[in-house]
């Protein structure tokens, strides 16, 4: 069982897609790792999909821009944040997302949500 995630890290988690459905994808740990402490294990994480159904709202995610590649193209679908438990967490991925491009994807979710 996962105890605890960090952020930047990405993990796959059940996401709830906006059809209903629930399907397990990876997902980008965006909340602070003070958050998670004092809300006793509460995350919130960005979808990713191999998917680019809605182009304005995905970042394409380029190999350099993470600790190891992603298997298959994917995008950071940057207007679906779940809000998680961390027990909640299927499997980590021993996988981070570098500091530098960590601000471009915060940007573009409060763009694609906030406008």
């Amino acid at each position: 069982m996962v105890m605890k995630v960090r952020q930047r890290e990405i993990v796959e988690v059940p996401f709830t897609m906006p059809d209903g459905r629930v399907l397990v994808h990876p997902g980008l740990v965006v909340s602070s790792d003070e958050l998670q402490e004092v809300e006793d294990g509460m995350i919130y994480v960005l979808l990713i999909s191999s998917k680019n159904h809605h182009p304005e709202y995905t970042i394409r995610i380029e190999n350099e821009w993470l600790s190891k590649p992603m298997p298959k193209q994917s995008y950071f679908i940057t207007h679906i944040l779940g809000i998680y438990r961390v027990e909640e967490v299927i499997s980590q991925k021993n996988c981070f997302i570098k500091e530098r491009y960590f601000d471009k994807i915060i940007d573009k979710i409060v763009n694609s949500i906030f406008g």
